[in-house]
């Protein structure tokens, strides 16, 4: 990420755009490389608009480091505290929204998790991760109607991008990634025929499009 002192100096400055390009190209030849894919989303995000001052962007990352720090140890209430904080002084910051929304998931609150990542998303179409997050959660909850859009969205800006085309085939395949697989239960043999008999309902009334959700959630 730069420093506070590269920001300031970047802030005004006219290659500014021109250093988004590059990194953009990085990221494709490095697309593990959490560095760049940071630095591009908050370029994108807070300081190509030049909303906050570089001091402040950089204070803001800070706390939301912390507050990721605070969750981990399990301290989630001293974490959300200081993330609603951040929010406070800016109430678009995508970091944030993330933060909370794996707050959220970890805890199984897949819904309200889907909302956070959303937030983080709308405030930044450039947040990968968030867009990703977005996937998860639906897959969780068992519905993926409004991932397309999201992704296509997504995908106008940065069409190359290596995670989001993995993202793209796994909705066409009605598959999900393998860090998802300790979330996803298998339903028990009493549950998975109660679930069977909803289909063939929702089928012989015509639901065919919600019947195909929830064969995607079944399989």
């Amino acid at each position: 990420m730069m420093t506070f002192a590269e920001y300031n100096a970047r802030l005004c400055d006219k290659d500014l755009l021109e250093y988004f390009q590059y990194l953009l190209m990085e990221r494709i030849e490095n697309p593990k490389d959490e560095t760049v894919k940071d630095t591009i989303a908050e370029l994108q995000g807070i300081v190509i608009p030049n909303r906050l001052s570089g001091k402040t962007v950089i204070e803001l990352r800070q706390q939301n480091k912390l507050a990721a720090d605070l969750a981990e140890q399990g301290k989630i209430d001293e974490s959300v505290a200081l993330l609603q904080r951040i929010l406070t002084v800016y109430s678009e910051h995508y970091s944030a929204f993330y933060t909370l929304g794996i707050i959220s998931f970890e805890q199984g609150n897949f819904s309200e998790a889907f909302d956070c990542f959303k937030h983080a998303f709308d405030n930044n179409n450039f947040f990968v991760d968030a867009l990703l997050r977005i996937f998860d959660c639906s897959i969780c909850l068992g519905d993926t109607s409004e991932v397309s859009e999201l992704l296509n969205k997504a995908l106008d800006l940065i069409p190359n991008d290596p995670e989001l085309l993995e993202t793209k085939r796994h909705l066409e395949n009605c598959t999900y990634p393998e860090r998802l697989a300790k979330y996803i239960k298998a339903p028990k043999e009493g549950d998975l025929k109660q679930e069977l008999l909803k289909l063939k309902e929702m089928l012989e009334s015509g639901y065919s499009s919600q019947a195909l959700e929830k064969i995607r959630a079944l399989v």
